[in-house]
């Protein structure tokens, strides 16, 4: 929690809380003016229309600061050992991340058609990777 203290964030809170007091009262000002002689449909639903603004603000400012507290603890996790985590590294993958074998069923042919479609493609990309591993 202290790192939304910071100079930095500090700014950011007191800019929402601004823009927030702008939009309660641009929300009043136009429901003054929609009680006037002068006023219409329009002034009202402009008055309903600004406090909707404020309070979109809070949600997209709260969202940003938990996206915020997510990415810090993410770095916390890049740091694991990579064997730790469970990611692999391979020839051509750039992030690999062990899963236990799936089985399929040996009567759906569809799946197996499947299979030996991205079986082909992968091994004609691994000559594709291997030919142009030689040209270098």
């Amino acid at each position: 929690m202290r790192r939304f203290l910071t100079w930095r964030w500090c700014v950011a809170h007191l800019l929402l809380v601004v823009a927030i007091l702008v939009m309660l009262r641009l929300g009043q000002w136009q429901w003054d003016r929609a009680n006037s002689r002068t006023g219409g449909l329009q002034n009202y639903a402009y008055a309903l229309q600004w406090p909707l603004f404020a309070v979109f603000a809070i949600v997209v400012y709260v969202k940003t600061m938990r996206e915020e507290d997510r990415r810090s603890l993410g770095s916390a996790r890049a740091r694991l050992d990579p064997a730790e985590s469970g990611v692999r590294r391979e020839d051509g993958v750039r992030v690999g991340v062990s899963t236990p074998a799936v089985s399929v069923d040996p009567d759906d042919v569809e799946t197996q058609e499947w299979n030996a479609r991205l079986a082909a493609l992968n091994a004609a990309s691994a000559r594709t990777e291997s030919a142009r591993g030689r040209s270098h």
